[in-house]
């Protein structure tokens, strides 16, 4: 073989090629200290929580001590997914990563309870990492396994852990979002911290959601997807199951809200966290920022909403915007 014909010439040995390739991460989808797939009422209910009385110290705490503890006690207990074992959660986990931009977490497998569970925690020291449960592991199909791991993935990406955390903390629960401007006993910051982290909840599932979608092969898949995992025992984020969910429906309400003009945009009374979540990830599925992420995908042939559009309506579906 002559020198001219040799295929090993065209590779390229560049160092600094390699370097950029290695080192290649999503700042160029950072727009004013935030990811532009991440929803806006996310950020801005974690800003206000900044400056109230008693979350510097909390936030401290819970990176410091609580995150690390934890971390521990799920890293002696685990086994950590590979090629090699866990491989299709470890493959889900290498597939989501690359998609969103972001270094390869941790995945740790460990025995599975009465419940199938999945989160991500990372603090000082500890490097991001994702838990689920056995059964998720190995049972879960792909697309479920990239939706879930895509979701958690997001949640290291958006920097949700702590904010997560802060639950199992006194006076702060789920559930709890009322808020006092009366406090005799001087605890008015911790309610108020309790209120915006519960509003936090919901607008913190659309960004998760979001990073979800980004993951899937078919992100129009996500509805059927996320009622899956639901009728598979993953709980919300409040703790509940809801294993009898009956997507057709949920979808046959989306086709009317979708259509509905903003000034026109109520939803019901009645309508649950869930279907919510479904609402608001079908709307970014029609916005351009998801095919900016995704550009193997074909975009559709009808309107594709901008990232303003999106967040206006989303605040709405979610119910955040009586809280900005």
């Amino acid at each position: 073989m002559s020198i001219s014909n040799n295929p090993l010439l065209s590779i390229n040995t560049s160092f600094a090629d390699y370097l950029e390739q290695r080192t290649r991460s999503y700042q160029e989808h950072v727009v004013g200290g935030t990811l532009d797939y991440a929803f806006d009422a996310d950020f801005a209910l974690r800003q206000k929580l900044n400056g109230v009385s008693g979350w510097s110290r909390l936030y401290k705490a819970i990176n410091s001590t609580d995150i690390p503890t934890r971390f521990k006690k799920y890293f002696s207990t685990s086994d950590t997914a590979s090629s090699m074992l866990f491989a299709k959660a470890y493959d889900c986990a290498k597939k989501c990563s690359d998609r969103l931009q972001i270094s390869l977490p941790s995945v740790l497998v460990h025995k599975a309870g009465e419940v199938p569970e999945i989160f991500s925690l990372t603090g000082d020291g500890i490097e991001p990492t994702i838990v689920l449960t056995a059964d998720i592991a190995e049972e879960f199909n792909q697309d479920e396994l990239c939706y879930l791991i895509g979701c958690e993935c997001g949640r290291l990406q958006n920097r949700h852990c702590t904010f997560n955390y802060a639950f199992t903390y006194p006076g702060i629960s789920k559930g709890n979002i009322e808020q006092s401007t009366e406090d005799p006993e001087g605890k008015t910051g911790l309610r108020e911290m309790n209120y915006l982290l519960n509003k936090w909840i919901a607008a913190g599932d659309v960004t998760a959601d979001r990073a979800g979608i980004i993951c899937l092969d078919d992100p129009l898949s996500f509805p059927k997807v996320f009622a899956s995992v639901r009728q598979k025992g993953v709980p919300d984020s409040f703790g509940v199951q809801h294993p009898y969910f009956n997507i057709e429906e949920v979808l046959a309400e989306y086709d009317a809200i979708h259509v509905t003009p903003v000034r026109s945009l109520k939803l019901g009374e009645n309508t649950t966290p869930d279907e919510r979540r479904i609402f608001a990830g079908m709307e970014f599925t029609g916005c351009e920022i998801l095919y900016v992420w995704r550009s193997d995908l074909d975009r559709p042939t009808t309107h594709v909403s901008n990232k303003q559009s999106l967040e206006i309506r989303c605040e709405i579906i979610a119910q955040t915007e009586d809280a900005l």
